[in-house]
């Protein structure tokens, strides 16, 4: 294994929807950091032969203790992912990097923040809010979350109780299955982003897949948000 994985055990597994699995690691709190935001590289030992590599936002907040949290969306198609959900184990071993990439939130950066969100792109939006909640209390921030049905949105219990707090903002909308739903349905547009008097002057965090990164890029600019205020990451 390359010098800058470091060794980490499977704590904890848990089903926390119908296709996603949150996984606690504990690794070594002198060798691993991150920011709140980024994503990391896991990899997974095989007998005889290369371990199996996937990249994955951290869904924890920024901690010194060496635990992080993993939400993962069950995939056929992506060894590492189809491992992680049908062969993982607790006390298993796998592998992972510090932190990557230039998608993070650090105080300092901004005092007003916006995080968009769909499916399973809203973990690293989750531990940037979880950071400000813990950290950085003086920060405003609203969670704009999208989803296909309610049953796949990750830590509802969580985000309510979140949204309590007077510096955070949660909204929810469905976009499919929606009939038993009283929130706000459809995708996020112009109209949805209006209605909750959203700050102009604020970071605008997006994270999603590839037609989501393209909407919402479009959408911001047309909305009047200029261009040093996007922040978002491409996963392909």
């Amino acid at each position: 294994m390359p010098e800058h994985f470091i060794p980490a055990r499977i704590e904890r597994i848990d089903q926390v929807t119908p296709l996603i699995k949150v996984f606690l690691l504990r690794t070594d709190p002198r060798r691993f950091h991150s920011r709140a935001g980024q994503w990391l590289d896991l990899a997974i030992p095989q007998q005889g032969g290369e371990p199996c590599v996937g990249g994955y936002s951290v869904v924890s907040a920024p901690s010194g203790d060496g635990l992080l949290q993993l939400a993962v969306k069950y995939a056929d198609h992506h060894p590492a992912t189809y491992h992680l959900h049908t062969r993982a184990r607790l006390g298993d071993q796998v592998f992972v990097t510090a932190g990557q990439g230039p998608f993070y939130f650090e105080p300092g950066m901004g005092r007003e923040v916006v995080l968009l969100g769909a499916g399973i792109g809203v973990t690293p939006l989750i531990s940037i809010l979880r950071f400000i909640h813990a950290e950085v209390p003086e920060v405003r921030v609203h969670l704009v979350y999208s989803v296909a049905s309610r049953r796949e949105v990750l830590f509802p219990e969580e985000l309510a109780d979140l949204s309590h707090a007077p510096n955070i903002g949660v909204t929810l909308t469905v976009t499919r299955d929606a009939e038993d739903w009283l929130g706000h349905t459809g995708r996020i547009s112009h109209r949805l982003l209006e209605s909750l008097n959203l700050p102009r002057e604020a970071l605008y965090y997006y994270c999603g897949s590839r037609e989501f990164i393209e909407d919402m890029t479009e959408l911001l600019r047309e909305w009047g948000i200029p261009e040093a205020q996007l922040c978002y990451e491409k996963w392909w």
